[in-house]
């Protein structure tokens, strides 16, 4: 009986042990505010297209990689949560920026 105890104990312990770590960085990363949708000019004629704009005073705006069109409109007001993607935004900024990826988006 105390054999199959010890058994029992063993598999409980390696079973808990064994949890698969959670090598996913992006949901601690994930940062989620209000944001005003802003078309900065075209890319191609170095604009940033279409921005999240977080702070309009301290003029903190991120680069979406991957914004639906149902959102690309002059702004509009929403919640949005998103990660910094390993993406570049090609742009003359100081420091250079890197994309955001959009998790979650909705009207505020």
């Amino acid at each position: 009986m105390k054999k199959l105890l010890l058994i029992a104990c063993i598999v409980a312990f390696t079973a808990v042990s064994c949890k698969k770590d959670n090598t996913d960085s992006t949901s601690s990363n994930t940062v989620c505010t209000t944001a005003k949708i802003h078309y900065g000019g075209d890319p191609l004629a170095d604009g940033t297209g279409w921005v999240l704009v977080t702070d309009s005073i301290a003029g903190v705006y991120e680069v979406p990689e991957n914004l639906d069109m149902g959102y690309k409109t002059e702004g509009l007001l929403v919640d949005v949560c998103y990660y910094k993607s390993l993406n570049d935004f090609v742009c003359s900024c100081s420091p250079p920026k890197k994309k955001v990826h959009i998790t979650s988006i909705k009207n505020h």
